[in-house]
């Protein structure tokens, strides 16, 4: 198992160049978890598009479901499974 270097985007930052080269489709693929206006926690799929060392950006619908949830809640977490590597990361 690698050891996360002291910089945790460093560390995606490897894991996810390795990812763009290895994996055989979308290695942006996440797991995107947030939390309704109730508490129900909802999880679904997206691409991420984007990201720098504070940022993770990905495309929705601003009138879907997950908006509706980070707009009441803006707290979410994110999971990158990279099942041929068996590599996945939590943010």
């Amino acid at each position: 198992m690698d050891a996360p270097p002291p910089d945790p985007m460093a560390f995606f930052n490897a894991w996810y160049a390795d990812a763009r080269a290895a994996e055989p489709s979308d290695p942006n693929a996440m797991t995107l978890a947030t939390v309704d206006a109730s508490g129900a926690p909802q999880a679904r799929i997206v691409l991420l598009k984007a990201h720098d060392d504070r940022h993770f950006v990905f495309y929705t619908n601003l009138e879907s479901a997950k908006s509706d949830a980070l707009r009441a809640h803006p707290v979410a977490a994110l999971l990158f499974h990279w099942k041929s590597a068996k590599r996945q990361i939590r943010i």
